[in-house]
Protein backbone atom coordinates (compact mmCIF):
# COMPACT_ATOMS: atom_id res chain seq x y z
CA UNK A 1 0.00 0.00 0.00
CA UNK A 2 2.73 2.51 0.81
CA UNK A 3 4.36 1.51 -2.35
CA UNK A 4 1.99 1.92 -4.38
CA UNK A 5 1.35 5.62 -2.57
CA UNK A 6 4.69 7.15 -3.46
CA UNK A 7 4.75 5.91 -6.96
CA UNK A 8 1.01 7.37 -7.64
CA UNK A 9 2.16 10.36 -5.99
CA UNK A 10 5.75 10.80 -8.13
CA UNK A 11 3.52 10.05 -11.24
CA UNK A 12 1.19 13.02 -9.88
CA UNK A 13 4.12 15.30 -9.13
CA UNK A 14 5.59 14.80 -12.28
CA UNK A 15 2.16 15.27 -14.73
CA UNK A 16 1.72 18.68 -12.51
CA UNK A 17 5.60 19.57 -13.56
CA UNK A 18 4.75 18.35 -17.57
CA UNK A 19 1.75 20.83 -17.24
CA UNK A 20 3.32 23.47 -15.79
CA UNK A 21 5.86 23.36 -18.76
CA UNK A 22 3.62 23.08 -21.48
CA UNK A 23 1.90 25.67 -19.91
CA UNK A 24 4.78 28.40 -19.69
CA UNK A 25 5.40 27.40 -23.50
CA UNK A 26 2.15 27.94 -24.38
CA UNK A 27 2.17 31.56 -22.63
CA UNK A 28 5.54 31.82 -24.14
CA UNK A 29 4.14 31.46 -27.64
CA UNK A 30 1.44 33.90 -26.98
CA UNK A 31 3.70 36.86 -25.93
CA UNK A 32 5.97 36.07 -28.54
CA UNK A 33 2.79 35.56 -30.94
CA UNK A 34 1.58 38.76 -29.39
CA UNK A 35 5.05 41.00 -30.07
CA UNK A 36 5.74 39.94 -33.28
CA UNK A 37 2.08 40.72 -34.11
CA UNK A 38 2.69 44.46 -32.67
CA UNK A 39 5.93 44.74 -34.15
CA UNK A 40 3.86 44.08 -38.05
CA UNK A 41 1.55 46.10 -36.77
CA UNK A 42 4.05 49.18 -35.93
CA UNK A 43 5.59 48.63 -39.50
CA UNK A 44 2.30 48.47 -41.10
CA UNK A 45 1.55 52.20 -39.66
CA UNK A 46 5.43 53.37 -40.01
CA UNK A 47 4.61 52.54 -43.83
CA UNK A 48 1.25 53.94 -44.08
CA UNK A 49 2.82 57.18 -42.66
CA UNK A 50 4.93 57.46 -45.70
CA UNK A 51 2.42 56.48 -48.08
CA UNK A 52 2.17 58.39 -51.07
CA UNK A 53 -1.67 58.45 -50.54
CA UNK A 54 -2.85 61.11 -48.20
CA UNK A 55 -6.07 59.36 -47.38
CA UNK A 56 -3.83 55.80 -46.27
CA UNK A 57 -1.33 58.39 -44.17
CA UNK A 58 -4.66 59.33 -42.75
CA UNK A 59 -5.63 56.00 -41.68
CA UNK A 60 -2.01 55.31 -40.01
CA UNK A 61 -2.18 58.62 -38.27
CA UNK A 62 -5.77 57.06 -36.72
CA UNK A 63 -3.83 53.84 -36.47
CA UNK A 64 -1.35 55.17 -34.64
CA UNK A 65 -3.10 56.68 -31.93
CA UNK A 66 -5.19 53.75 -30.97
CA UNK A 67 -1.96 52.36 -30.00
CA UNK A 68 -1.21 55.50 -27.49
CA UNK A 69 0.22 58.10 -27.66
CA UNK A 70 2.90 57.27 -25.40
CA UNK A 71 4.74 54.83 -27.69
CA UNK A 72 3.46 56.74 -31.25
CA UNK A 73 4.30 60.26 -30.64
CA UNK A 74 7.61 59.95 -31.90
CA UNK A 75 6.11 58.65 -35.39
CA UNK A 76 3.70 61.11 -35.42
CA UNK A 77 5.81 63.85 -34.73
CA UNK A 78 8.60 62.80 -37.47
CA UNK A 79 5.57 62.58 -39.99
CA UNK A 80 3.84 66.23 -39.42
CA UNK A 81 7.43 67.82 -39.78
CA UNK A 82 7.72 66.12 -43.81
CA UNK A 83 3.81 66.47 -44.59
CA UNK A 84 2.53 68.73 -46.58
CA UNK A 85 -1.50 67.78 -46.87
CA UNK A 86 -3.96 69.65 -45.03
CA UNK A 87 -6.33 66.58 -44.65
CA UNK A 88 -3.62 64.28 -42.84
CA UNK A 89 -2.31 67.07 -40.96
CA UNK A 90 -5.93 67.78 -39.45
CA UNK A 91 -6.41 63.91 -39.01
CA UNK A 92 -3.23 64.22 -36.42
CA UNK A 93 -4.90 67.23 -34.63
CA UNK A 94 -8.01 65.05 -34.56
CA UNK A 95 -5.90 62.17 -33.13
CA UNK A 96 -4.39 64.22 -30.53
CA UNK A 97 -7.53 65.85 -29.16
CA UNK A 98 -9.36 62.86 -29.16
CA UNK A 99 -6.44 61.27 -26.74
CA UNK A 100 -6.01 64.33 -24.27
CA UNK A 101 -7.04 61.29 -21.53
CA UNK A 102 -3.32 60.39 -22.13
CA UNK A 103 -1.67 61.28 -19.72
CA UNK A 104 1.48 63.50 -20.37
CA UNK A 105 3.81 60.43 -19.32
CA UNK A 106 6.96 61.63 -22.33
CA UNK A 107 8.15 64.72 -23.77
CA UNK A 108 6.97 63.67 -26.85
CA UNK A 109 3.34 63.53 -26.09
CA UNK A 110 3.76 67.45 -24.94
CA UNK A 111 5.68 68.19 -28.21
CA UNK A 112 2.81 66.45 -30.05
CA UNK A 113 0.10 68.26 -27.76
CA UNK A 114 1.86 71.75 -28.45
CA UNK A 115 2.12 71.16 -32.37
CA UNK A 116 -1.19 70.29 -32.46
CA UNK A 117 -2.43 73.35 -30.53
CA UNK A 118 -0.21 75.57 -32.45
CA UNK A 119 -1.79 74.22 -35.87
CA UNK A 120 -5.45 74.26 -34.64
CA UNK A 121 -4.97 78.00 -33.91
CA UNK A 122 -3.30 78.66 -36.83
CA UNK A 123 -6.81 76.64 -38.28
CA UNK A 124 -10.13 77.73 -37.01
CA UNK A 125 -11.66 75.74 -39.14
CA UNK A 126 -10.45 72.51 -37.10
CA UNK A 127 -12.14 73.55 -34.06
CA UNK A 128 -16.01 73.04 -35.63
CA UNK A 129 -17.57 70.14 -34.01
CA UNK A 130 -17.36 67.46 -36.78
CA UNK A 131 -20.32 65.48 -38.05
CA UNK A 132 -19.72 62.77 -35.91
CA UNK A 133 -18.91 64.19 -32.42
CA UNK A 134 -16.93 67.54 -31.62
CA UNK A 135 -13.66 67.37 -31.71
CA UNK A 136 -12.94 67.17 -28.05
CA UNK A 137 -16.22 66.43 -26.23
CA UNK A 138 -17.47 68.97 -24.04
CA UNK A 139 -14.92 71.77 -24.60
CA UNK A 140 -16.74 73.34 -27.89
CA UNK A 141 -13.91 72.03 -30.28
CA UNK A 142 -11.03 73.81 -28.76
CA UNK A 143 -7.65 71.40 -28.53
CA UNK A 144 -6.58 72.77 -24.46
CA UNK A 145 -3.45 73.49 -23.18
CA UNK A 146 -1.57 70.33 -22.47
CA UNK A 147 0.41 69.62 -19.10
CA UNK A 148 2.94 72.02 -19.63
CA UNK A 149 3.51 75.40 -19.62
CA UNK A 150 1.00 76.83 -23.04
CA UNK A 151 3.39 79.83 -23.74
CA UNK A 152 6.14 77.44 -24.88
CA UNK A 153 3.35 76.80 -27.76
CA UNK A 154 5.00 79.53 -29.39
CA UNK A 155 8.02 78.07 -30.30
CA UNK A 156 6.16 75.81 -32.20
CA UNK A 157 4.74 78.93 -34.47
CA UNK A 158 8.51 80.37 -35.22
CA UNK A 159 10.58 76.96 -35.26
CA UNK A 160 11.58 75.89 -38.56
CA UNK A 161 9.89 73.49 -39.99
CA UNK A 162 7.71 72.72 -37.30
CA UNK A 163 4.52 73.77 -38.17
CA UNK A 164 3.79 73.70 -42.27
CA UNK A 165 2.77 77.19 -44.31
CA UNK A 166 4.32 79.37 -41.65
CA UNK A 167 2.96 82.91 -42.44
CA UNK A 168 5.51 85.68 -42.23
CA UNK A 169 4.94 87.68 -38.64
CA UNK A 170 6.86 89.95 -36.15
CA UNK A 171 8.24 86.70 -34.63
CA UNK A 172 9.79 85.33 -37.38
CA UNK A 173 13.65 85.86 -37.18
CA UNK A 174 14.78 87.95 -39.91
CA UNK A 175 17.59 85.86 -41.63
CA UNK A 176 16.27 82.27 -42.46
CA UNK A 177 17.72 79.95 -44.24
CA UNK A 178 17.16 78.74 -47.69
CA UNK A 179 14.61 76.16 -48.07
CA UNK A 180 15.92 72.31 -47.45
CA UNK A 181 15.00 70.52 -50.46
CA UNK A 182 17.97 68.07 -49.59
CA UNK A 183 17.06 67.52 -45.33
CA UNK A 184 18.03 64.46 -43.95
CA UNK A 185 15.36 62.47 -41.88
CA UNK A 186 14.90 63.79 -37.63
CA UNK A 187 17.74 62.05 -36.10
CA UNK A 188 18.20 61.37 -32.41
CA UNK A 189 21.18 63.51 -30.79
CA UNK A 190 23.15 63.41 -28.22
CA UNK A 191 25.00 66.78 -27.55
CA UNK A 192 27.49 67.46 -24.14
CA UNK A 193 28.23 70.92 -22.66
CA UNK A 194 24.58 71.85 -22.68
CA UNK A 195 25.34 74.31 -19.96
CA UNK A 196 27.63 76.39 -22.51
CA UNK A 197 26.72 78.93 -24.73
CA UNK A 198 27.99 76.67 -27.83
CA UNK A 199 25.81 73.85 -26.33
CA UNK A 200 22.73 75.51 -26.24
CA UNK A 201 23.33 77.23 -29.87
CA UNK A 202 23.84 73.53 -30.97
CA UNK A 203 20.91 72.28 -29.46
CA UNK A 204 18.31 74.97 -30.71
CA UNK A 205 19.82 74.72 -34.36
CA UNK A 206 19.29 70.74 -34.07
CA UNK A 207 15.81 71.41 -32.84
CA UNK A 208 15.33 73.70 -35.55
CA UNK A 209 15.64 71.13 -37.83
CA UNK A 210 13.21 68.54 -35.77
CA UNK A 211 15.78 66.78 -34.54
CA UNK A 212 15.60 64.72 -30.75
CA UNK A 213 18.12 66.33 -28.97
CA UNK A 214 19.30 64.54 -25.51
CA UNK A 215 21.57 66.77 -23.73
CA UNK A 216 24.09 66.05 -21.52
CA UNK A 217 26.00 68.29 -18.82
CA UNK A 218 27.52 67.55 -15.18
CA UNK A 219 25.56 70.28 -13.76
CA UNK A 220 21.70 69.63 -12.92
CA UNK A 221 21.20 73.36 -13.39
CA UNK A 222 22.70 74.06 -16.95
CA UNK A 223 20.18 75.37 -18.98
CA UNK A 224 20.80 73.60 -21.79
CA UNK A 225 19.33 70.69 -20.32
CA UNK A 226 15.85 72.49 -20.16
CA UNK A 227 15.53 73.44 -23.74
CA UNK A 228 16.21 69.71 -25.09
CA UNK A 229 13.80 66.81 -26.49
CA UNK A 230 15.38 64.92 -22.98
CA UNK A 231 18.29 65.09 -20.64
CA UNK A 232 20.87 63.42 -18.07
CA UNK A 233 22.72 64.50 -16.12
CA UNK A 234 26.76 62.35 -16.46
CA UNK A 235 29.99 63.53 -14.29
CA UNK A 236 32.54 65.90 -15.78
CA UNK A 237 35.05 64.87 -18.30
CA UNK A 238 37.74 64.24 -15.73
CA UNK A 239 35.61 61.82 -13.80
CA UNK A 240 36.78 58.29 -14.60
CA UNK A 241 32.76 57.02 -14.63
CA UNK A 242 32.05 59.43 -17.60
CA UNK A 243 32.40 57.63 -19.89
CA UNK A 244 30.55 54.33 -18.64
CA UNK A 245 27.51 57.37 -18.10
CA UNK A 246 27.85 58.65 -21.51
CA UNK A 247 27.52 55.03 -23.34
CA UNK A 248 24.79 54.38 -20.18
CA UNK A 249 22.41 57.18 -21.74
CA UNK A 250 23.31 56.32 -25.33
CA UNK A 251 22.15 53.12 -24.68
CA UNK A 252 19.01 54.07 -23.04
CA UNK A 253 18.11 56.92 -25.01
CA UNK A 254 18.69 55.34 -28.82
CA UNK A 255 20.97 57.81 -29.41
CA UNK A 256 22.33 57.83 -32.80
CA UNK A 257 24.85 60.87 -33.04
CA UNK A 258 27.12 62.53 -30.56
CA UNK A 259 28.09 66.43 -30.86
CA UNK A 260 31.02 67.57 -28.30
CA UNK A 261 30.74 70.97 -26.97
CA UNK A 262 33.44 70.63 -24.91
CA UNK A 263 37.14 70.01 -26.08
CA UNK A 264 38.10 68.72 -23.15
CA UNK A 265 35.65 65.50 -23.32
CA UNK A 266 37.97 64.35 -26.61
CA UNK A 267 40.36 63.07 -24.31
CA UNK A 268 38.08 60.50 -22.31
CA UNK A 269 36.11 59.89 -25.88
CA UNK A 270 39.20 59.40 -28.59
CA UNK A 271 39.85 56.20 -27.34
CA UNK A 272 36.86 55.05 -27.11
CA UNK A 273 34.93 55.13 -30.84
CA UNK A 274 34.66 51.01 -30.60
CA UNK A 275 32.45 51.55 -27.59
CA UNK A 276 30.43 54.17 -29.01
CA UNK A 277 29.80 52.69 -32.34
CA UNK A 278 28.61 49.44 -30.32
CA UNK A 279 26.29 51.78 -28.41
CA UNK A 280 24.71 53.12 -31.58
CA UNK A 281 27.11 56.73 -31.66
CA UNK A 282 28.26 57.81 -34.49
CA UNK A 283 31.47 60.22 -34.06
CA UNK A 284 33.46 62.58 -35.96
CA UNK A 285 36.33 63.38 -33.72
CA UNK A 286 39.60 65.08 -34.60
CA UNK A 287 42.54 63.27 -33.99
CA UNK A 288 43.67 63.72 -30.45
CA UNK A 289 47.03 65.21 -31.10
CA UNK A 290 45.22 68.09 -32.77
CA UNK A 291 42.61 68.46 -29.80
CA UNK A 292 45.98 68.86 -27.39
CA UNK A 293 47.67 71.16 -29.66
CA UNK A 294 44.86 73.66 -29.25
CA UNK A 295 43.89 72.82 -25.85
CA UNK A 296 48.03 73.59 -24.95
CA UNK A 297 48.31 77.17 -25.56
CA UNK A 298 51.75 77.19 -25.51
CA UNK A 299 52.47 74.02 -27.78
CA UNK A 300 50.01 75.66 -30.13
CA UNK A 301 52.22 78.91 -30.44
CA UNK A 302 55.30 76.75 -30.76
CA UNK A 303 53.66 75.38 -33.89
CA UNK A 304 52.42 78.08 -35.40
CA UNK A 305 55.70 79.94 -34.95
CA UNK A 306 57.64 77.02 -36.15
CA UNK A 307 55.44 77.26 -39.82
CA UNK A 308 56.07 81.19 -39.67
CA UNK A 309 52.58 82.37 -39.03
CA UNK A 310 51.56 85.97 -37.75
CA UNK A 311 51.24 85.25 -34.00
CA UNK A 312 51.40 88.00 -31.07
CA UNK A 313 54.66 87.17 -28.94
CA UNK A 314 54.69 84.87 -26.33
CA UNK A 315 56.53 83.44 -23.05
CA UNK A 316 55.82 80.95 -21.34
CA UNK A 317 55.87 81.84 -17.56
CA UNK A 318 57.97 84.93 -18.15
CA UNK A 319 57.34 88.08 -20.16
CA UNK A 320 60.89 87.88 -21.18
CA UNK A 321 61.27 88.91 -24.84
CA UNK A 322 57.73 89.94 -24.70
CA UNK A 323 56.80 93.84 -25.32
CA UNK A 324 53.70 95.21 -23.59
CA UNK A 325 50.77 95.80 -23.16
CA UNK A 326 50.60 92.23 -22.14
CA UNK A 327 48.11 88.99 -21.86
CA UNK A 328 48.63 86.80 -18.97
CA UNK A 329 46.29 83.43 -19.06
CA UNK A 330 46.24 79.76 -18.35
CA UNK A 331 48.36 77.64 -20.28
CA UNK A 332 45.38 75.47 -20.40
CA UNK A 333 42.68 77.35 -19.72
CA UNK A 334 39.04 78.02 -21.14
CA UNK A 335 37.09 80.93 -22.32
CA UNK A 336 38.20 84.29 -20.09
CA UNK A 337 38.77 82.43 -17.01
CA UNK A 338 41.99 83.92 -15.20
CA UNK A 339 42.70 86.23 -18.47
CA UNK A 340 44.45 89.30 -17.49
CA UNK A 341 44.98 92.82 -19.48
CA UNK A 342 48.03 94.10 -17.93
CA UNK A 343 49.53 97.83 -18.69
CA UNK A 344 52.06 98.01 -16.34
CA UNK A 345 55.19 95.47 -14.36
CA UNK A 346 53.38 95.93 -11.13
CA UNK A 347 50.20 94.33 -12.80
CA UNK A 348 52.48 91.89 -14.81
CA UNK A 349 53.82 90.51 -11.81
CA UNK A 350 50.61 90.42 -9.93
CA UNK A 351 48.90 88.47 -13.04
CA UNK A 352 52.13 85.66 -13.05
CA UNK A 353 51.42 84.70 -9.44
CA UNK A 354 47.61 84.75 -9.30
CA UNK A 355 47.42 82.95 -13.07
CA UNK A 356 47.79 78.95 -13.15
CA UNK A 357 50.52 77.78 -15.42
CA UNK A 358 50.75 81.13 -16.92
CA UNK A 359 51.71 82.15 -20.49
CA UNK A 360 52.54 85.94 -21.47
CA UNK A 361 51.34 87.43 -24.81
CA UNK A 362 52.01 90.55 -26.49
CA UNK A 363 47.96 92.38 -26.58
CA UNK A 364 47.29 92.77 -30.34
CA UNK A 365 46.01 96.27 -31.70
CA UNK A 366 43.48 96.12 -34.35
CA UNK A 367 40.05 94.07 -34.69
CA UNK A 368 39.32 91.32 -33.00
CA UNK A 369 37.44 88.14 -35.38
CA UNK A 370 35.89 84.71 -34.92
CA UNK A 371 35.85 82.30 -37.76
CA UNK A 372 33.65 78.94 -36.95
CA UNK A 373 35.29 76.54 -39.51
CA UNK A 374 34.15 73.02 -40.04
CA UNK A 375 36.41 70.74 -41.76
CA UNK A 376 34.85 67.31 -43.32
CA UNK A 377 36.13 63.63 -42.45
CA UNK A 378 38.45 63.84 -45.82
CA UNK A 379 40.40 67.22 -44.15
CA UNK A 380 38.99 69.12 -46.54
CA UNK A 381 37.74 72.86 -45.41
CA UNK A 382 34.27 73.08 -45.82
CA UNK A 383 33.61 76.46 -43.97
CA UNK A 384 34.94 79.51 -42.99
CA UNK A 385 32.78 81.99 -41.52
CA UNK A 386 34.38 84.98 -40.43
CA UNK A 387 32.93 87.61 -38.07
CA UNK A 388 33.81 90.71 -35.58
CA UNK A 389 34.10 90.28 -32.11
CA UNK A 390 32.40 94.54 -31.54
CA UNK A 391 31.64 93.47 -27.64
CA UNK A 392 32.06 90.66 -25.68
CA UNK A 393 31.60 89.63 -22.30
CA UNK A 394 33.21 86.98 -20.30
CA UNK A 395 34.50 86.06 -23.43
CA UNK A 396 31.56 85.41 -25.53
CA UNK A 397 30.38 88.00 -28.15
CA UNK A 398 27.27 89.84 -27.30
CA UNK A 399 27.72 91.90 -30.20
CA UNK A 400 29.21 91.31 -33.64
CA UNK A 401 29.16 91.44 -37.66
CA UNK A 402 29.93 88.78 -40.63
CA UNK A 403 32.51 90.08 -42.70
CA UNK A 404 33.93 88.61 -45.62
CA UNK A 405 38.32 89.11 -46.65
CA UNK A 406 40.34 86.61 -48.72
CA UNK A 407 43.50 87.48 -46.39
CA UNK A 408 41.60 85.86 -43.24
CA UNK A 409 39.96 83.19 -44.66
CA UNK A 410 43.92 82.28 -45.98
CA UNK A 411 45.44 82.44 -43.14
CA UNK A 412 42.54 80.37 -41.34
CA UNK A 413 42.40 78.15 -43.41
CA UNK A 414 46.65 77.40 -43.28
CA UNK A 415 46.13 77.41 -39.65
CA UNK A 416 43.57 75.02 -39.39
CA UNK A 417 45.62 72.85 -41.74
CA UNK A 418 48.70 72.61 -39.37
CA UNK A 419 46.69 71.60 -36.69
CA UNK A 420 45.37 68.77 -38.84
CA UNK A 421 41.89 69.45 -36.92
CA UNK A 422 38.70 67.51 -38.07
CA UNK A 423 35.23 68.38 -37.44
CA UNK A 424 34.11 71.81 -36.23
CA UNK A 425 36.56 74.75 -34.61
CA UNK A 426 36.65 78.85 -33.49
CA UNK A 427 39.91 80.52 -34.86
CA UNK A 428 40.50 83.78 -33.15
CA UNK A 429 42.69 86.64 -33.87
CA UNK A 430 43.10 90.13 -35.38
CA UNK A 431 43.53 92.18 -37.89
CA UNK A 432 46.15 94.30 -36.84
CA UNK A 433 45.83 98.18 -37.63
CA UNK A 434 48.55 97.53 -40.49
CA UNK A 435 46.08 95.27 -41.88
CA UNK A 436 47.95 91.98 -41.14
CA UNK A 437 46.03 89.10 -39.62
CA UNK A 438 47.47 87.47 -36.64
CA UNK A 439 46.06 84.12 -35.06
CA UNK A 440 46.36 83.78 -31.68
CA UNK A 441 43.72 80.30 -30.26
CA UNK A 442 42.09 77.59 -32.30
CA UNK A 443 39.24 75.94 -29.69
CA UNK A 444 38.26 72.18 -31.85
CA UNK A 445 34.56 72.73 -31.07
CA UNK A 446 31.65 75.31 -31.65
CA UNK A 447 31.55 78.75 -30.58
CA UNK A 448 29.51 80.54 -28.09
CA UNK A 449 29.16 82.79 -30.85
CA UNK A 450 27.65 79.91 -33.35
CA UNK A 451 23.93 81.73 -33.47
CA UNK A 452 25.64 84.30 -35.56
CA UNK A 453 26.93 82.20 -37.88
CA UNK A 454 23.92 79.70 -38.29
CA UNK A 455 21.70 83.54 -38.68
CA UNK A 456 24.15 84.69 -41.71
CA UNK A 457 22.94 81.25 -43.54
CA UNK A 458 26.34 78.94 -42.80
CA UNK A 459 24.36 76.05 -41.63
CA UNK A 460 27.67 73.73 -39.90
CA UNK A 461 25.68 72.50 -36.97
CA UNK A 462 23.32 70.49 -39.74
CA UNK A 463 26.19 69.91 -42.05
CA UNK A 464 28.59 68.94 -39.26
CA UNK A 465 25.95 66.09 -38.39
CA UNK A 466 25.38 65.07 -41.92
CA UNK A 467 28.99 64.15 -41.92
CA UNK A 468 28.71 62.24 -39.19
CA UNK A 469 25.70 60.53 -40.06
CA UNK A 470 27.47 59.34 -43.72
CA UNK A 471 25.55 62.42 -45.83
CA UNK A 472 27.15 64.27 -48.26
CA UNK A 473 28.42 67.81 -46.86
CA UNK A 474 26.87 70.52 -49.17
CA UNK A 475 29.22 73.39 -49.86
CA UNK A 476 26.14 76.02 -50.88
CA UNK A 477 24.45 75.31 -47.70
CA UNK A 478 27.57 76.46 -45.54
CA UNK A 479 28.28 79.99 -47.05
CA UNK A 480 27.81 83.15 -44.65
CA UNK A 481 26.33 86.51 -46.03
CA UNK A 482 28.71 89.17 -45.09
CA UNK A 483 26.74 92.08 -43.47
CA UNK A 484 24.83 90.50 -40.75
CA UNK A 485 24.71 91.80 -37.59
CA UNK A 486 23.96 90.43 -33.95
CA UNK A 487 23.08 92.02 -30.48
CA UNK A 488 22.30 89.28 -28.20
CA UNK A 489 20.14 90.19 -24.66
CA UNK A 490 19.14 87.98 -21.57
CA UNK A 491 16.52 85.04 -22.33
CA UNK A 492 15.10 83.14 -18.69
CA UNK A 493 13.76 79.86 -18.22
CA UNK A 494 11.45 79.18 -15.04
CA UNK A 495 11.32 76.25 -12.83
CA UNK A 496 8.79 75.30 -10.07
Amino acid sequence: MTEYAITSGTQGSGAAVFALIVGLAALGAAVAWRLVRLLRVRRGIAAGLRHEDPTVRSVAVQQAAEMGLASTAPSLLRAVRAETDPSVLAAVVRAVAARQWEPASTGGIVELRLWARAYAEKHPELRKASNTAPLLPGVAGAVPPPSLDPSRANEFRTRQNQVPDLPAGEDLPDHLPPADLDRMSPARVMVTGAGGPAGVAVIRALLAHGHHVVALDADPSAVGLRLASEHHVVPRADDPHYLAALLRVATISDAQALITTVSEEYRALGGAKEYLLEAGLRTLMPPLAAVELCIDKWAFFTNLEGDAFPVPATGLASAEGVPGPWIVKPRFGRGSRNVVRCRTRAQLASALRQVPDPIVQTELAGTEFTCDTLVDRTGAIVAIAPRWRTETRGGISVKGTTFEDTEVSNVVSLALKSTGLIGPANVQGFVTEDGGVAIHEINPRFSGGLPLTLAAGCDVVEEYLRDIMGLAVRPERLVARPGVTMSRFFCEVFEG
